[in-house]
C-alpha cells in the first residue's frame, strides 16, 4: 500500500520568502490604512456564537478589499486566496490554514 503524500511545509517556502520583492505589491495599502481603527469600528458587528467559527472582520475587510480593487468574483476571490502569496500574505492567513 502507497503512503499518503505529505508535505513539509519549510519545503516549499520560509517565513523569509514572504519579504520578496514581488510579494510588496500591498504594503502600500498595509501601510496608509489604519487598520486600528477599521478594527474598532467594525467591533460592533454582530457575531454568531452558534455554527462555525467565523473568520476575523479585519480578515473578512482585507479579502473583500482585494475582490473590489482585483474585480474578482467570489469564486476568483476564494481561488486566489488559496493560490496567491500576495493575497494570504495581506489578509494575515497562514500558508497552511484554510482560506
Amino acid at each position: 500500500m502507497q503512503k499518503p503524500f505529505s508535505t513539509q511545509p519549510e519545503l516549499f517556502i520560509t517565513s523569509a520568502d514572504l519579504e520578496h520583492a514581488s510579494l510588496q505589491g500591498l504594503d502600500g495599502a498595509e501601510a496608509i490604512l489604519d487598520w486600528v481603527k477599521l478594527e474598532q469600528i467594525m467591533a460592533e458587528i454582530y457575531a454568531s456564537k452558534t455554527g462555525r467559527p467565523s473568520y476575523p472582520l479585519l480578515t473578512l475587510l482585507r479579502a473583500s478589499l482585494l475582490g473590489i480593487w482585483y474585480r474578482l468574483s467570489d469564486a476568483e476571490l476564494a481561488l486566489s486566496l488559496f493560490r496567491d502569496l500576495l493575497f494570504r500574505k495581506f489578509c494575515h492567513l497562514e500558508l497552511g490554514g484554510d482560506a
